[in-house]
């Protein structure tokens, strides 16, 4: 397998719709997901395979796509996140300024419960902005159990503003604004030196282009990709039993099916509400159905060490070293909840987890 890092530069704003079902024109309202799922990184990155793929062969993607189908497969996402002048920072982990919410019959209801890393405390709450992320270093120190400040995490201020759009729809067939409808949409701007950072593992009878350019997001907006050198991070990728004390979500994890193999107890976890999420069902040119999904950042703890055989890689960022697990999903039994592995069909999100071991 070949593994590499892209950087991403939007050119413009970008748009990542939530689930909400939305339609210009009816709807009012399209509502903004961000920062935004793995799976349009993903989903941009196989089609510009096909893509070169079809120009190659002068054909069309949809007549080529069975050809290629075990490659695109072969294409997935190690590591996800947002990069800030040159390094990468990682969403903050939800027990640092949330509390636990302890499983029960009940599941999405918040209950005060003990944490073992103090909460962040505010005199007024109302000009409390939570931290959304955290550079590797503090990370790495937040697992090692060493006590952060407030100054130590990086506002979404910071790093992207919102600003809003006015959209217009006419009726079929005309071009009078009489019969238009407005809708609205809220879009984000990076500020200087804010990119995407993505880990690509990919089949060795797989090309990608060093730098090439992707639609990325909703309203058709144009992002840069370029290869980061080798030299910058580390790679070691293992595949064996892991076993960790603590496991924090750097994507969207979903909770679906379970695949009735081995499954990680988890005795409790620190979520800030769920999202739903989906994909999109390339055999049948349709939307996936949505699954309730924990946020980047939510905390979970094994029952007792988790052992689980999964993917792991061990990613060093200058020294800084994180496990990282991927593929795994949420499953829940019986009033108690479970992690187990999976292989996300085309469409599906990747997952990616870093744990304390």
């Amino acid at each position: 397998m070949i593994r590499v890092f892209y950087k991403i530069t939007p050119h413009s704003v970008l748009f990542f719709r939530d689930s909400r079902p939305f339609k210009a024109g009816e709807q009012s309202l399209a509502r903004l997901q961000f920062p935004p799922r793995l799976t349009p990184f993903l989903g941009a990155l196989r089609t510009k395979y096909l893509e070169v793929k079809a120009r190659d062969e002068n054909r069309r993607v949809k007549d080529i796509f069975s050809k290629y189908e075990e490659q695109v497969k072969s294409i997935s996402i190690f590591w996800f996140s947002i990069m800030m002048d040159g390094e990468p920072i990682l969403p903050v982990p939800f027990d640092l300024f949330a509390e636990w919410k302890p499983l029960s019959e009940d599941r999405f209801v918040t209950e005060i419960g003990n944490s073992d890393v103090p909460i962040l405390q505010n005199d007024n709450p109302k000009e409390h902005k939570k931290p959304q992320y955290i550079t590797v270093d503090k990370f790495m120190g937040y697992l090692k159990g060493e006590n952060l400040s407030p100054d130590d995490f990086i506002s979404a201020d910071e790093l992207w503003r919102l600003e809003n759009r006015v959209g217009l729809t006419l009726a079929p067939g005309t071009k009078i604004s009489e019969r238009s409808r407005f809708y609205r949409i809220t879009v984000a701007r990076f500020k200087q030196g804010v990119e995407f950072i993505v880990g690509v593992e990919m089949g060795n009878d797989v090309e990608l282009p060093h730098s090439f350019t992707t639609r990325l997001g909703g309203e058709g907006h144009i992002a840069a990709w370029g290869r980061v050198d080798d030299k910058a991070f580390k790679i070691k990728k293992d595949e064996s039993h892991v076993r960790f004390k603590k496991a924090v979500a750097l994507t969207h994890v979903p909770i679906g099916n379970s695949s009735g193999g081995p499954k990680i107890v988890i005795k409790n976890w620190c979520i800030n509400g769920l999202d739903n999420v989906g994909g999109w069902d390339y055999r049948n040119n349709r939307p996936k159905p949505l699954m309730k999904a924990l946020k980047p950042g939510a905390v979970l703890l094994p029952e007792t060490n988790g052992s689980i055989q999964c993917d792991i890689y061990e990613l060093d960022f200058s020294g800084a070293k994180i496990m990282v697990v991927k593929d795994m999903i949420g499953i829940y039994e019986k009033d108690r909840f479970y992690l187990d592995r999976f292989s996300p069909e085309l469409g599906e999100p990747d997952t990616l987890l870093a744990v304390k071991t």
